[in-house]
């Protein structure tokens, strides 16, 4: 084995190592709710595979607020600086007490009701769409609310399978239905 071919598989070890190590801590802080969570005003707040958000849960980042009401709806709101007149941005448009938003292990972000029908659906799970091993929604300050899929690699980057602002995105299929 060359030093070369060595120094690659000894990179390619601490990577891993170090993916392993950043799962771990993810998986153990991580709980089965993202009730009132919140991210510090600069990143995004995530909202990983099997969390949920119950009624009167928000998720947010910065003046950006991701709130499953009451009525039933989901609904994203952004805020002038300081939280000032939130304004609601994107909403699920799903009604009923008791209702649910979930991330499910398939990567479809769902709305369910109290029975655990499906009310509304982001249509990123399963043969809609080929999401890759690890999806989550986020919600980031400026505004903008997206599912995001990271490649299972060593490369630095996320596709977005859907966003509010946009509906779905490639490789997902059509958005009518």
């Amino acid at each position: 084995m060359t030093t070369r071919t060595n120094r690659r598989a000894t990179t390619r070890a601490a990577a891993i190592a170090a993916s392993a190590v950043l799962a771990t801590t993810g998986l153990l802080a991580t709980a089965d709710t993202a009730a009132a969570r919140a991210a510090d005003g600069n990143t995004a707040a995530i909202l990983s595979t099997g969390e949920s958000l119950s009624p009167g849960d928000r998720l947010g980042s910065g003046d950006t607020h991701l709130v499953m009401q009451g009525d039933g709806d989901l609904v994203l709101y952004t805020a002038a600086a300081g939280g000032a007149n939130p304004q609601p941005r994107w909403r699920s448009g799903t009604t009923g007490e008791g209702n649910r938003a979930s991330m499910r292990a398939d990567g479809n972000l769902v709305v369910t009701a109290k029975d655990g029908g499906v009310l509304w659906e982001s249509r990123t799970g399963g043969s809609d769409c080929l999401h890759l091993p690890v999806t989550r929604l986020t919600v980031r300050p400026d505004g903008d609310m997206s599912i995001l899929t990271t490649p299972n690699s060593e490369a630095p980057y996320v596709i977005r399978l859907w966003s509010a602002a946009l509906g779905l995105q490639y490789p997902c299929g059509s958005a009518a239905r």
